[in-house]
């Protein structure tokens, strides 16, 4: 009997482990890439596109520890990274002002 339960918690402690391994590997994959601070061309998104070309203007642009720059102003906007390549950095980011996607930085 005494044999029957250190077998059991043997076979327990690698399960867990190899859960918590699992875990850890799964939320490796999943990491959102950040965007590095850096010089970027914001290209802006026309509101309602009518069939007209989606972009109608690009800016240069910065950003300084995750905020955006437009000419040395500030513009209170959300940087979504997005990583077209699949390698983990940060290719570009989708610019989101109150809720709707006003441009996108590459």
């Amino acid at each position: 009997m005494k044999r029957n339960i250190i077998r059991t918690t043997i076979v327990g402690s690698i399960a867990g482990a190899g859960l918590l391994l699992g875990a850890g590997l799964a939320s490796a994959d999943t990491a959102e890439p950040t965007l590095a601070d850096g010089t970027y061309t914001l290209d802006i998104a026309a509101p309602v596109s009518l069939g007209l070309p989606s972009t109608v203007g690009s800016v240069p642009a910065t950003v300084e520890d995750g905020k955006l720059l437009v000419n040395g102003v500030a513009v209170p906007a959300t940087l979504d990274a997005i990583d077209k390549d699949g390698d983990g950095a940060a290719d570009g980011a989708i610019v989101i002002v109150n809720g709707s996607t006003w441009g996108q930085l590459r």
